[in-house]
């Protein structure tokens, strides 16, 4: 691969092509990108592709003519792009999704499944991409997409979209090491009874030292996720969960019930700050890094930075002043000794494209465009994407990994751009050449590896996308649970007035949204299982 990418550059460089593209917020045309002119040199197939630009540079930087034709030469596709500028890229993409005349092939979508796209896949808008994506031969990196992602981007059951990947076990909890050594914790928590004994400790033990009753726990914010996180600790589930052959709203389960009274009792004992359902999001990391707070519970990506802080600001240890404090990083936490470690998954993407029928007519259009997005997930094409040429955007250290020029910056690059169209699968970066990395990025990383294979999926994720019930009722009903739950763990609000907002929650359209969910559900499992049987026959 490093091979064919160097005989690209020289190429680029031998050619000189043409580069450039219009800037943030108007579409560019196939000469403007460099592509006409690589279509002419190479004679091959021409996609088109729209996506956000963040930085109006994309393609027309420096040396961004080698990139090009480096892609152009590894993919064996020219590409048309059709940039937007992100600011109102909603807008655009919504009015592109009505401009059957000058539509995209590969049209990126921000975001999660929305109700536009959902109904646009039901009038046959995109090419259902599961034959495609069972085919190993042609597609060796797309082929690997993660099942349960994809079930995230199904319409009648059709997968529609390829998603742009993130990783699937971000979330888990972390603390403060020298804090657990200065209370006498010597083993990183594995069950929910280990993390309640965390807490106090970090509470009334004086873990800074300093004397005063000053800490707190655990450290929470209005910000409500990381009580998602704790309900998979007790096994309620992720949003929905599967019981009996029927998907149920975890609210309606006893776990949830279970994980709702744990939390009440660590806010009951102080274990975490009273007024924490009023901390701003923007400020939650802050009571970890000033000292006093001593867990984190969301992504590993906010214990990096914690960590990062620690470091750049020279927060020293309370057990030993000559070193820097760190955060170690847990992940799942089991419900009780030898039981199962859980922690909440992320939907595994953010954006995704869909291949659309009015761009690309024909079959080999759409395996032009699949082949485009397949080769980009190589490492050559990754590291094109991410860091750009070696020389120029990066050098490689003595171990061989990437540090990347520091007097670039990312708008400025000759890769600016290229990296909206990789869908980072199976990798979410090159294995060739790891980036470089601080000691946290690699502890968040091998945290986030141990997470996914403990990680809870949303099972009701596609089928709530497709509902018409939750389109119409999910947002508003959403806030009757969320806003009672913090009620009940702060104790505003007793059971009772917990069940009195499960009903409501029914009544005002829960018990549309649990039929409709079911019923796509079930329709489902009944394709699944002909589908199954054909293949047997066959």
């Amino acid at each position: 691969m490093k091979k064919q990418l160097a005989l690209s550059m020289s190429a680029a460089m031998a050619l000189t092509l043409l580069a450039g593209c219009g800037g943030s917020g108007s579409s560019s045309s196939a000469a403007a990108s460099g592509s006409g002119t690589a279509e002419a040199a190479t004679g091959a197939p021409t996609i088109t592709f729209m996506m956000p630009t963040f930085y109006g540079t994309e393609f027309q930087n420096e040396n961004s003519d080698q990139v090009i034709q480096a892609y152009t030469d590894y993919t064996g596709i020219n590409v048309e792009w059709r940039l937007e500028a992100n600011d109102t890229y909603k807008d655009k993409f919504g009015l592109t999704l009505m401009d059957k005349d000058n539509m995209p092939m590969v049209l990126t979508a921000s975001g999660a499944l929305d109700a536009n796209i959902v109904d646009a896949a039901k009038s046959g808008a995109f090419w259902d991409l599961s034959p495609y994506l069972e085919d190993s031969t042609a597609y060796p990196n797309l082929s690997q997409a993660n099942k349960d992602v994809l079930k995230g981007l199904t319409v009648n059951s059709q997968v529609i979209g390829l998603p742009r990947t993130r990783s699937i076990g971000r979330y888990g909890l972390a603390y403060r090491t020298d804090w657990a050594e200065a209370v006498g914790i010597t083993e990183p928590p594995e069950t929910i009874e280990d993390v309640y004994n965390m807490l106090y400790a970090f509470t009334y033990n004086d873990p800074d030292g300093n004397g005063v009753n000053d800490t707190y726990g655990l450290e929470l914010c209005k910000y409500t996720g990381p009580l998602d996180v704790i309900q998979t600790w007790f096994g309620c589930g992720n949003e929905w969960v599967e019981q009996d052959g029927q998907l149920v709203p975890v609210h309606q389960t006893a776990e949830y019930k279970e994980a709702l009274d744990w939390m009440r009792k660590i806010y009951e004992e102080g274990l975490v700050r009273p007024d924490w359902a009023a901390v701003d999001t923007s400020t939650w990391e802050d009571g970890c890094k000033t000292g006093e707070a001593g867990c984190f519970l969301d992504t590993m990506d906010g214990a990096k930075r914690i960590w990062n802080y620690f470091t750049d600001n020279n927060v020293t240890s309370v057990v030993d002043p000559s070193t820097t404090a760190t955060m170690t990083m847990v992940g799942p936490i089991a419900k009780e000794e030898g039981g199962e470690p859980h922690t909440l998954a992320t939907s595994g993407y953010n954006g995704f494209y869909l291949i659309t029928k009015d761009g690309a007519k024909t079959e080999e259009d759409v395996k032009n465009c699949l082949t485009f997005l397949d080769k980009m997930n190589d490492d050559a094409m990754l590291e094109l994407a991410d860091f750009g040429i070696e020389g120029i955007s990066y050098s490689l250290n003595e171990n061989g990994e990437v540090v990347l020029n520091p007097d670039l910056d990312a708008s400025q690059t000759p890769n600016a751009g290229l990296n909206q169209a990789v869908c980072y699968i199976p990798n979410r970066a090159s294995v060739s050449h790891p980036l470089e990395k601080r000691e946290s990025q690699l502890q968040s990383e091998a945290c986030e590896e141990v997470n996914e294979a403990h990680a809870v999926f949303n099972p009701a994720l596609g089928y709530l996308a497709n509902s018409e019930a939750n389109a119409q009722y999910g947002t508003d009903i959403e806030l009757i649970i969320d806003d009672a739950r913090t009620q009940y763990i702060c104790g505003q609000i007793d059971e009772a007035g917990l069940d009195a907002a499960a009903q409501q929650w029914l009544d005002r359209g829960g018990n549309e949204v649990i039929a409709e969910v079911n019923e796509l559900y079930q329709a489902c499992l009944l394709y699944t299982s002909d589908a199954a049987d054909d293949k047997a026959r066959v």
